[in-house]
């Protein structure tokens, strides 16, 4: 452009220069609505400073204004430009979108900022869309692009071994790269496949056999130490929940990184821990918008408490790495994950990035998710105390000598994983839906389409509590697992497929265990004061719950 026509434009009156500005908003949305733009608004907000000290330089060089005329004309090309940006995102997004068919509060069609807006209220988006499919029904638009499906069918098609929905940006809050991401993170397909062999490894029977150390000794010594704290209460009221939170810290700091946090002994939550926690209820609000959370991470200083959980990770994978040796026997997770980097081994970590990822998953992961399945079923124990009782029954017939005959081989008895199961479906520790991206062409759910490149999930509170797949759905009630199989039915509290929990079993066996030898040894009832309401709702989503005190009273039984 020669410099007489810039000229030309730069001094084009207000009229014509909003025009234009608007105009520009609008193709510059339908320019990059193909893009996924959550990993480049750093780089869009640098470009957009660039421009606009362009303009307002161009106008004082090459159109001869003055300053101020200068910064009103580039505020009114500003204005302009976002007017038309948001004005058409908004009517393409009500009446244009491929998704605008779907049900669901207009503010949710319009922008992520209503979710924002919901988990701030109280911290309870995933309760809140259980509300939305009882007024809207099975289909229901949350977001822009994202649609709640509360259909059983839907379950084996975006989660099932056989589906081609990868997981959705919510995903790479910490980096899109897969090579700096833990293995929870890793969207690509194939990569977690790769990755996930040397977790199952670090899980199966036989990476126990191989380390020569069962992960029933870890689990056994923290249960010992949660048994002592119960027994030094004297049928005195406890809080359940904290005790819970500690016991699975120090499992999976044990069978994780080699090193429990000690908090049983400590009778205190470590600090590492603290940070953790002190973090989740603003990750329960931001990763409601995710690109949200990415820009945030960008800033020095905003990880704030959490980086205390960061640091404690980090040296203790330090640690590792100086005494783990290609030759010796892994002994925890993080040494199979070492092992797989020494050997050369494609399941391996991809990187340092990826290496210390994966060491706070491991605890993350498995900590405050069984966390919350041991209080909750306590809490029902402590409610239903003819399952308590039916419970006991079948203990005492396993081992009438009581705790001398106690073994965890003998625990794998049905009554006891109904419990579990049925703890698991009416409160999930992790209780919105797990979000995943549709392919190119879209995916059929019963009689409804759903286009291409839409975030969908089955919500996993809401499903596992509905009447068409469970008889007296809101009913504590184990022996409904006599009947019907976890596997076909609307059960989905370790997700399912190729992203399935690769930490399900060990869970499993913390909880079997736990849960057998208290009730072999004790009655359990709630506290006086205590009636378990504010227990049962006030949990807040925090991604995984985080569950408010819940004390209960563990008396001696009588011979």
């Amino acid at each position: 452009m020669s410099a007489a026509l810039l000229r030309q434009a730069l001094q084009a009156d207000l009229s014509t220069t909003a025009a234009t500005a608007l105009l520009l908003g609008v193709l510059f949305h339908h320019s990059i609505r193909p893009i996924e733009i959550d990993f480049k608004l750093w780089t869009l907000f640098g470009i957009s400073i660039a421009l606009n000290l362009v303009l307002f330089g161009s106008l004082v060089s090459q159109a001869g204004f003055g300053v101020t005329a200068a910064v009103g004309k580039t505020a009114l090309v500003n204005a302009a430009f976002n007017v038309g940006l948001f004005g058409s995102i908004a009517i393409y997004r009500l009446y244009f979108h491929r998704l605008h068919c779907f049900p669901g509060p207009w503010g949710a069609k319009l922008s992520r900022l209503w979710a924002l807006r919901v988990a701030a209220k109280n911290v309870r988006f995933a309760f809140e869309v259980e509300k939305l499919h009882k007024q809207y029904g099975d289909f229901v638009r949350i977001g822009p692009r994202e649609i709640s499906i509360n259909r059983a069918s839907a379950i084996q098609a975006i989660y099932g071994p056989r589906s081609k929905l990868l997981k959705s940006t919510f995903y790479s809050q910490v980096s899109p790269d897969d090579r700096r991401c833990g293995l929870n993170a890793t969207r690509n397909m194939d990569s977690h496949r790769r990755r996930r062999k040397a977790w199952d490894r670090a899980f199966s029977t036989k990476g126990e056999l191989e380390a020569g150390r069962p992960k029933t000794q870890d689990c056994d010594t923290a249960n010992c130490l949660f048994l002592s704290q119960i027994a030094a209460q004297k049928g005195q009221p406890l809080d359940i929940t904290k005790w819970a939170m500690y016991y699975t810290f120090d499992v999976m700091g044990d069978v994780g990184l080699g090193k429990d946090f000690e908090m049983l002994t400590q009778e205190t939550e470590h600090a590492a821990v603290k940070g953790l926690h002190d973090h989740m209820i603003a990750i329960g609000i931001l990763a409601t918008m995710p690109w949200l959370v990415n820009v945030l991470g960008t800033i020095p200083g905003v990880a704030g408490s959490y980086k205390a959980f960061f640091d404690y990770c980090s040296n203790q994978l330090r640690e590792k790495q100086k005494t783990t040796s290609k030759d010796q026997d892994p002994r925890d997770i993080i040494s199979w994950l070492l092992k797989a980097k020494y050997e050369g081994d494609g399941s391996a970590p991809p990187g340092d990035a990826a290496m210390g990822e994966d060491s706070r998953l491991l605890i993350v992961a498995g900590s405050d998710t069984t966390a919350a399945a041991l209080a909750n079923t306590f809490y029902f124990l402590a409610k239903n105390p003819p399952v308590l009782r039916k419970l006991q029954g079948y203990l005492d017939k396993l081992c009438p000598n009581g705790v001398r005959d106690w073994s965890y081989a003998k625990m794998k008895f049905p009554y006891l994983d109904h419990i579990i199961n049925e703890t698991l479906r009416l409160k999930p520790p992790v209780p919105s839906g797990l979000p995943r991206i549709t392919p190119p062409e879209g995916i059929q759910i019963d009689e409804v389409y759903i286009p291409g490149d839409t975030i969908v999930a089955v919500p996993t509170h809401t499903i596992q509590r509905d009447e068409r797949y469970y008889e007296r759905p809101l009913d504590f009630d184990p022996e409904r697992w006599e009947r019907i199989s976890p596997e076909k039915s609307a059960f989905i509290p370790f997700t399912r497929g190729t992203f399935a929990c690769a930490g399900k079993n060990l869970a499993l066996m913390e909880l079997r265990m736990v849960l057998s030898r208290v009730a072999l040894e004790y009655d359990v009832s709630f506290a006086p004061g205590e009636n378990g309401v504010k227990f049962d709702t006030e949990v807040m989503d925090t991604y995984t719950v985080t569950l408010p005190p819940l004390h209960l009273c563990f008396t001696p039984r009588k011979e």
